[in-house]
């Protein structure tokens, strides 16, 4: 693909070996005086920025675990990188030890994307393609602050790129003015903008027009839920509104082929609005097939595997049996193959949810968990390179179908909203839910579709916390674990009792080098 060739080209390789960790000393990427005199250069540039957001969120396995792990959705399959901590919220106001090491990445991200818009101003170029490069940058940008405002409320906001030791000490924005400046990068994203459709196939994973929108609309989504504010639902309407009526994409038609276990045609599919690109060479894999997988080196599950954490037993136990998506997330059964000779089967081992997560189960099941098939590559250049290329979805247009069932839900009730939520279920070949919900009971059908749908794709955290269902979920969650004896739960309750308004400790090692940052204040248990 055309993002891997950018990526990997000579001058590529210069400009990500280059550190822009703001607790140390920042520099330009591409030196003023050799790079950036024309389009090519200002895109090999861009292309940094979207590299920085995969190794930053979708591609860094701590955010993704720790995220979910904190939920009743995800549990801890192995005593490393203390997922079995942040499962039961322990020490949740350690700046030093209970933080997701992606701050600093996030700035990383927030540069490159300044550095394309700062000194692109001067580039020679057709001012169309400039400005589209331009509303590239502030997506990734604005996507890269959506997160931080989420997890940390107001974040500093740079409002240049750091050529070096100069302008660190940068005061924290409100969490109002945060979101004001993610909304302004997206409306300009969304004016400049393509449609999916308007790309050539070799650019077909460049964020569009209805990425920006769909961002809006959960950005919209969000900040009703947080406030109670019924304009910020109207606004997400209208914006999951724009995506629908775009006639840009559509659910895939079977759920198993929106990932790459099943399908390895399915990148920036029909159902793709935006999603990050993975290729099978060095400082580009997936590695989250190896950080999420089930404990075994097979040659027919593609790359080798360890295990850190996976699907919850009780998410898992709640699927119907006749949802296709069960069968389409979870890798339960594993053939092992003898060594060179994959044909030749000398054991079968399942996943067996009555051993409780205690491994090696009694049919030869190696991790606490069922697999998450999301993140594997079986292919046999997988096995070969020990590179693993699965794409990952940022967003999916099942998540805009749910955020606009919700958020008409929140304006006028559920009457208008059963349409959104049954395609989904009904591509899980479901039936259609039952007439007659209270708005409440809609919300909560929601919120389980939600579950069943997105496990493991790094949004069910957050969309627990703007529910305020985190606190009352996770505690179920916890005690299920300890009353049950699952593995990892076992004499482990739960330290913290969290809610809506939980934000997580700027990292104090990033604190400490911006001397005008102010830290979060101690989260109070409920």
């Amino acid at each position: 693909m055309k993002i891997l060739k950018y990526i990997f080209s000579g001058c590529a390789l210069l400009l990500f070996s280059q550190c822009t960790d703001l607790a140390e000393e920042p520099f330009t990427f591409l030196s003023p005086s050799n790079y950036y005199k024309n389009a090519d250069e200002l895109n090999t540039a861009l292309v940094s920025v979207y590299d920085g957001y995969q190794n930053g969120f979708n591609g860094n396995y701590k955010y993704i675990m720790y995220l979910e792990v904190l939920t009743e959705f995800g549990s801890p399959a192995y005593a490393k990188d203390d997922a079995q901590l942040w499962n039961v919220w322990s020490d949740m106001n350690n700046a030093d030890k209970m933080v997701i090491t992606n701050w600093d990445d996030a700035y990383n991200i927030i540069n490159r994307a300044n550095l394309v818009i700062g000194r692109g101003e001067d580039v020679e170029m057709d001012e169309t393609l400039k400005k589209r490069y331009f509303a590239e940058a502030r997506f990734l940008r604005a996507a890269t602050y959506y997160n931080l405002v989420r997890m940390y409320g107001g974040v500093p906001i740079p409002e240049t790129f750091t050529e070096g030791l100069k302008n660190l000490a940068i005061p924290r924005k409100t969490t109002e003015e945060t979101y004001a400046y993610i909304i302004a990068d997206l409306e300009y994203a969304e004016e400049n903008l393509p449609q999916k459709s308007n790309y050539q196939s070799d650019n077909i994973w460049r964020a569009s027009k209805g990425a920006a929108q769909a961002l809006l609309g959960d950005l919209y989504l969000t900040r009703g839920s947080m406030t109670g504010d019924k304009t910020f639902f109207q606004k997400s309407k209208e914006y999951t509104t724009k995506v629908i009526q775009s006639g840009q994409y559509d659910l895939q038609a079977n759920f198993k082929d929106l990932w790459y276990w099943w399908n390895i045609n399915n990148k920036n599919g029909i159902e793709s609005v935006f999603e990050m690109q993975y290729g099978g060479v060095e400082n580009e894999y997936n590695n989250n097939h190896v950080m999420f997988g089930v404990n075994i080196t097979e040659t027919t599950l593609g790359c080798y595997m360890y295990h850190r954490f996976g699907p919850s037993i009780q998410h898992y136990l709640s699927y119907n049996n006749d949802d296709t998506r069960k069968e389409g997330s979870f890798l339960t059964k594993v053939n092992v193959t003898e060594k060179g000779n994959s044909s030749h089967i000398l054991q079968t081992i399942e996943f067996v949810p009555a051993d409780k997560g205690f491994f090696p189960g009694s049919k030869g099941w190696k991790t606490a968990s069922p697999g998450n098939l999301k993140f594997y590559d079986r292919t046999e250049s997988s096995a070969s390179l020990k590179k693993p290329q699965a794409n990952s979805y940022v967003i999916r247009y099942a998540d805009v179908l749910l955020d606009y069932a919700e958020a008409e839900n929140e304006i006028n009730g559920p009457a208008a909203a059963y349409a959104y939520v049954n395609k989904v279920r009904n591509r899980a070949k479901l039936p259609d839910l039952t007439p007659g919900l209270s708005k409440e009971q809609f919300a909560d059908v929601i919120y389980k579709e939600r579950g069943w749908e997105f496990v493991g794709e790094g949004l069910l955290f957050f969309d627990e916390l703007r529910t305020n269902r985190i606190g009352k979920n996770v505690s179920e969650h916890v005690k299920y674990g300890n009353d049950n004896g699952i593995n990892m739960y076992v004499n482990n309750p739960l330290q913290f009792v969290p809610s809506k308004n939980f934000l997580f400790k700027i990292p104090r090692y990033d604190l400490d080098s911006n001397p005008a940052l102010i830290q979060n204040p101690d989260n109070v248990s409920n």
